[in-house]
């Protein structure tokens, strides 16, 4: 079962993150405590973890969080007053943002997104492949919005907007593979964002011939990391 680490000593928030969360089949622990929580940080890894930019040490937990074994992957949760004025900074260090006051229709809407993160980082033996690759996105009947891929898996890409905010929900996106001419058209999910443009889709719909090419270059891509790997292994060790 997935789990996530709430940090807040705002009551509320925890009843409806609390509650939010096990609607969507993910445990909650609640701490209101800086000391506590970095207690629990230590014992056991929380898939999810949740931080009120209210609380006093909001920003040392954050640092500590990042420098956490194991914790490379969990996804980072602000809750933030816009009035209070956020380090930017701050900010940038998650992956999600959910802004105050918190309606149980904000907070699942992001929680949502945050469920099908933690789902993702929990698959094993994915292997993405960071990438420089222009792509356009689609959202309903608007126009395309050009962004670059920075890194693509079979299931998902991470994808870079250059500070413009992506759409929500369902995209049409569209790429090319480095030399290889065909477009390949998915249909992909938007699972979540940053305020600096970035984001990461899951792929829900795409032909089967273009999911293999992909397979295919997904596999070579890791081959050649691999190989360059051991190669600067060798040299370091004066082979």
């Amino acid at each position: 079962m997935l789990c996530s680490l709430l940090i807040s000593g705002d009551e509320n928030a925890a009843r409806v993150i609390t509650r939010i969360f096990k609607d969507l089949d993910v445990e909650c622990e609640h701490s209101s405590e800086s000391a506590a929580a970095m207690q629990a940080i230590a014992k056991r890894r929380f898939d999810a973890v949740v931080i009120d930019d209210a609380l006093e040490k909001a920003a040392s937990i954050l640092g500590k969080l990042l420098e956490a074994p194991g914790y490379s992957k969990s996804v980072r949760i602000l809750l933030v007053d816009p009035l209070a004025g956020s380090n930017a900074e701050f900010k940038g260090k998650t992956q999600v943002v959910i802004y105050k006051p918190l309606s149980p229709e904000r907070v699942r809407h992001g929680l949502r997104a945050v469920r099908n993160l933690m789902a993702r980082d929990r698959r094993r033996g994915m292997k993405r492949i960071p990438t420089m690759i222009n792509a356009r996105a689609r959202h309903g009947r608007g126009s395309p919005q050009k962004l670059f891929i920075s890194d693509l898996s079979e299931s998902g890409a991470a994808i870079q907007s250059n500070g413009r905010e992506i759409p929500t929900g369902n995209l049409q996106l569209d790429f090319s593979l480095p030399d290889d001419p065909d477009r390949i058209h998915v249909t992909a999910e938007l699972v979540w964002q940053d305020s600096e443009g970035a984001g990461g889709v899951r792929f829900l719909d795409m032909a089967t011939s273009a999911r293999k090419r992909l397979g295919e270059w997904i596999k070579q891509e890791a081959a050649k990391a691999s190989e360059s790997g051991r190669m600067a292994l060798a040299k370091s060790m004066g082979l």
